[in-house]
């Protein structure tokens, strides 16, 4: 019973973490980038990129915690029998994992300062960001399908 509650935790926590990114990826950047003023697109994508950021380090948690089970049921912690698929999602949580719990930080800070302190060029920022953010989804859907894959393999 235990093994069927975190394989539901585990597979809605991705589907909101995932569906999170694919939204912010395939709708809020071309808003943004629509945005007239600079502040105007700053302001967007902070207030989207706050509540978020919550949401999916929440979905993150439960999805590391709920996989971890999930590995000890299958393969009992013997790392040398993991399949494929299970180290594609493994990898995948790592990096989101890392650039929600710090690496993003220095990223955006790094991204939106400048060394004169003139203005960051916001259009070209955001193309970088959503390009990112679609190489991020890729590797999204690629775990999603590794899931599978491992799942009725």
């Amino acid at each position: 019973m235990l093994y069927i509650i975190s394989l539901i935790i585990h597979v809605l926590s991705v589907v909101i973490w995932i569906g999170g990114v694919a939204f912010v990826t395939m709708i809020t950047f071309p808003m943004i980038q629509r945005g007239s003023s600079s502040l105007e697109q700053v302001m967007m994508f902070q207030g989207i990129e706050h509540r978020f950021s919550k949401i999916a380090k929440v979905m993150v948690i439960l999805a590391g915690l709920s996989g971890l089970y999930l590995i000890y049921e299958k393969y009992g912690f013997d790392f040398k029998n993991l399949n494929v698929g299970v180290w594609i999602m493994i990898i995948v949580w790592a990096f989101y994992a890392s650039l929600l719990f710090g690496l993003e930080k220095i990223i955006f800070k790094k991204m939106f300062s400048t060394p004169t302190g003139e203005q960051a060029d916001t259009k070209k920022i955001f193309k970088i960001l959503q390009g990112f953010h679609w190489v991020v989804l890729a590797l999204s859907f690629l775990a999603i399908a590794a899931g599978i894959w491992t799942g009725h393999y």
